[in-house]
């Protein structure tokens, strides 16, 4: 439940909306923003209190000072539970970028990943559940600084799978923390 809100406003149940909401964690988005959550519990990224901002420049802030973008995927989509998907994660470089704490959009002069790290997470059950997706047991995680993808790949939009394995090997979720403190940041 969000901070600071009653479980009733206006005799409207807000735990209610919250699972109408998110409760399909199987969901592409849901699913996706889950992901971002696990990457933050596990570099230790998410305050008290803190909210997710859903257009921002990248999705958390470690250490004060990483950028990391998280990007998901998973095997087995809402709309085929059975069949399994070939999973491909978007890396485009962008334009601009909107920083939600200052509420300032940087431009730049060629397309750029603005994140220092991306952290990549594929579900992989099939079929995909939410007590599955709620295990980091049943994810694989690749960690890359952007430079490493930025030399490797240059303006490429999208990395799948064996382009991952190729280039950084996968992790559990539980060394999420030490990869990304062991990366060498430009």
């Amino acid at each position: 439940m969000a901070p600071n809100l009653e479980k009733r406003v206006f005799g409207i149940d807000i735990d209610g909306f919250y699972k109408w909401a998110m409760g399909d964690l199987v969901d592409n988005r849901n699913r996706g923003i889950f992901a971002e959550w696990l990457v933050g519990q596990a570099l230790g990224a998410i305050g008290d209190g803190e909210v997710r901002h859903e257009w921002d420049a990248y999705d958390l802030l470690y250490e004060e000072k990483v950028k990391v973008e998280v990007k998901a995927s998973g095997l087995s989509q809402t709309w085929n539970l059975y069949e399994p998907s070939k999973p491909n994660f978007n890396i485009a470089p962008r334009w601009r970028h909107w920083v939600a704490e200052t509420d300032d959009w940087i431009v730049h002069d060629r397309p750029v990943r603005f994140a220092d790290v991306y952290v990549f997470c594929l579900h992989e059950p099939v079929p995909a559940t939410n007590e599955n997706v709620f295990s980091p047991t049943f994810w694989k995680f690749w960690v890359i600084s952007t430079q490493k993808l930025d030399e490797e790949l240059g303006d490429q939009k999208t990395v799948g799978r064996a382009t991952l394995d190729r280039l950084v090997e996968s992790i559990q979720w539980s060394k999420i923390k030490s990869k990304v403190d062991r990366l060498e940041l430009a």
